[in-house]
């Protein structure tokens, strides 16, 4: 089976992982994920490649989300590929603002938590970049479901 290979530029895009797999992937997926079934919602979890994924699907069917953020460690799903190649997760809030990867992505605001020190990039897609302040790479990538995905 050939490795689908999709970038952080198109899941940003995409405004999300799971959005950007076509539905085959999606099944290939749910087999690779941890299950753990809670009170008020069922979390799906798997390491693709520097990547850690976590799915939630609320028993209601709201507030559905993903998450990815880097890895300790390394884990290759045979079929499904996660790259970085614009360094996105490498880059601190302002270098990425000043180069040229933002005109990649779509339109966006930020938004300044100034208790916590939070940023948050949130992109018209649905995507969200969060850091935990200016100097430093993004934390995770989160991203809210609003369609069916399995």
């Amino acid at each position: 089976m050939k490795t689908l290979h999709i970038d952080l530029i198109d899941i940003i895009n995409n405004g999300g992982f799971l959005k950007s797999l076509p539905c085959l992937k999606r099944e290939s997926l749910l087999h690779h994920c941890q299950i753990e079934t809670m009170k008020s919602a069922i979390l799906y979890t798997a390491k693709i490649g520097i990547f850690d994924i976590e799915i939630g699907i609320s028993k209601k069917g709201d507030n559905n989300y993903e998450l990815l953020n880097l890895s300790e460690d390394k884990q290759a799903l045979s079929d499904i590929a996660i790259d970085d190649k614009n360094g996105i997760m490498k880059t601190n809030f302002n270098d990425l603002l000043s180069s040229n990867i933002i005109q990649s992505l779509p339109k966006y605001t930020v938004n300044h938590i100034d208790d916590i020190g939070q940023i948050e990039i949130l992109f018209y897609s649905g995507s969200t970049l969060i850091y935990q302040n200016a100097n430093l790479p993004p934390v995770l990538i989160s991203n809210t479901l609003t369609v069916e995905i399995f």
